[in-house]
């Protein structure tokens, strides 16, 4: 960013606003910006736990506002998940892979994920100015430095290469962001991007509570080194992880097959945006652009694939709990497919949840050449869940082959709308396998998203511009 972009988001962290948003805590909820609010600094602003705490509130409500739809609906349309979007020009440059720096949508999801990250900083970068003890300390840094290890590595999956995509992990990734300071940085390689990544989940995980809570907790940050892990092809870190959440975290399978709930939070559903009632019976929705997208009065501007809708529908019809989520819709001839998972005016989001651990374990178990049982028992168990039977079942003596086939295609399923497919797809790539997405491969140059203008500088190169 410019350094007047970066100065005019340094200040405006600390306008008085910010208190405003959090999604776990009823008083702040309930809390409105003075009528002659100004904007303040740090001198000012961090005089006390209760200020520090308020900044780290701050950055989950940026991340709120990027995980309601916005982060997600990127990576979705890189997938082959989606026809073309309906009216909505930013969408449609990503779905035909020619986003370019005038794409107002990329650019602003990208700036998102900069504050978020950049509030982070703020709050480790003050933790000495105020009293703590040695576990809220701790505590504190340890949530603000998962929040930007999420920042690093789901903007990374988007606008860089998979791990993989070079032997060593030495193509370009994104710039590391590990202070508030004003610089321009450079394009770190993907290695030293996940290094920095691996380092914040690690302190992260030695440093917060086992409690469930709508903050970030250790399984939480247990379950994001997972997905981490998965996506570097490290199948045998990636399993222990899994295995450990599977058996010890105090979450449980959701019985439905649409996590998107409200008022209650889905009980698989480790890390999770949060959408408040307030006292007053007003809203703080953190789903709004989800709905938008993909509900839209039945017109909406996103929807599935033909293909998709087969898949999804070809074991035992529509008639499935999973297939119930989903139509075929008829407007005078015009024949679409859609689906009615983000129908509710207001739910919350999960992020991080025990069907991603089960999918992963299965695969990874497959990958490895181990425990075929175990591996096969975790994808029925959602397969049951998914038709409402054993018909879908695999058989107890599935190969290693067709038991990675049913857990790409289960994440498939169970994640149409958060960018797992995508993942998978650049991930499956980038292990040797031939991948082609909507008739291009795997690694064509827009199959990743452009910066923004503002982060070109001669240390940081944009991503090459055009279509695939």
């Amino acid at each position: 960013m410019k350094t007047s972009q970066i100065t005019f988001l340094f200040r405006s962290l600390f306008a008085l606003i910010l208190i405003i948003g959090c999604a776990a805590c009823n008083d702040l909820l309930e809390q409105t910006p003075p009528a002659t609010g100004s904007n303040i600094l740090p001198d000012d602003a961090i005089n006390s736990a209760a200020d520090l705490n308020q900044v780290l509130i701050s950055a989950y409500d940026v991340l709120a506002n990027t995980y309601n739809g916005g982060a997600q609906a990127l990576p979705v349309l890189l997938s082959d998940n989606l026809v073309r979007p309906f009216n909505q020009n930013d969408y449609t440059s990503v779905w035909l892979r020619s986003t370019s720096i005038f794409n107002g949508n990329v650019s602003n999801i990208f700036r998102q994920y900069g504050v978020a990250i950049l509030r982070s900083n703020t709050v480790i970068e003050n933790l000495d100015r105020v009293q703590l003890s040695a576990t809220e300390r701790n505590s504190i840094e340890a949530q603000a430095r998962f929040i930007r290890a999420l920042g690093h590595f789901d903007c990374m999956r988007s606008w860089a290469f998979s791990s993989g995509y070079t032997n060593d992990d030495s193509h370009p990734g994104i710039a590391i962001r590990s202070s508030s300071q004003i610089v321009n940085a450079p394009r770190s390689t993907v290695g030293e991007v996940y290094n920095f990544i691996l380092a914040d989940l690690a302190f992260a995980q030695a440093n917060l509570s086992e409690t469930p809570s709508v903050f970030a907790n250790r399984w939480a940050a247990l379950a994001l080194e997972a997905e981490v892990r998965f996506q570097r092809q490290e199948y045998t870190e990636a399993l222990a992880i899994a295995d450990d959440i599977l058996a010890n975290a105090p979450y449980s399978l959701d019985t439905a097959v649409n996590r998107y709930q409200y008022p209650q939070v889905s009980p698989e559903a480790i890390f999770y945006i949060f959408s408040a009632t307030r006292s007053d019976g007003s809203v703080d929705n953190r789903s709004g652009t989800l709905r938008t997208n993909y509900f839209g009065n039945g017109n909406p501007a996103l929807r599935i694939q033909q293909e998709f809708y087969q898949k999804l529908t070809e074991v035992s019809g529509g008639e499935t709990p999973r297939g119930l989520l989903y139509e075929e819709l008829d407007q005078d001839g015009n024949i679409s497919y859609i689906t009615h998972m983000f129908d509710a005016e207001i739910f919350h989001i999960p992020v991080l949840s025990l069907t991603q651990m089960l999918l992963i374990r299965a695969e990874s178990l497959a990958e490895l050449n181990q425990n075929p049982g175990q591996a096969i028992d975790d994808i029925n168990v959602i397969r049951q869940r998914a038709y409402g039977s054993v018909v879908a079942d695999l058989e107890p003596g599935a190969s290693a082959n067709q038991i990675i086939q049913a857990a790409r295609l289960e994440r498939r399923m169970e994640f149409p709308f958060n960018g797992q497919r995508y993942y998978d797809l650049v991930r499956i790539g980038a292990q040797g396998e031939n991948v082609i997405v909507r008739g291009a491969p795997w690694d064509c140059p827009g199959m990743i998203l452009q910066f923004p203008a503002t982060e070109q500088t001669d240390l940081f190169p944009l991503n090459i511009t055009g279509g695939c």
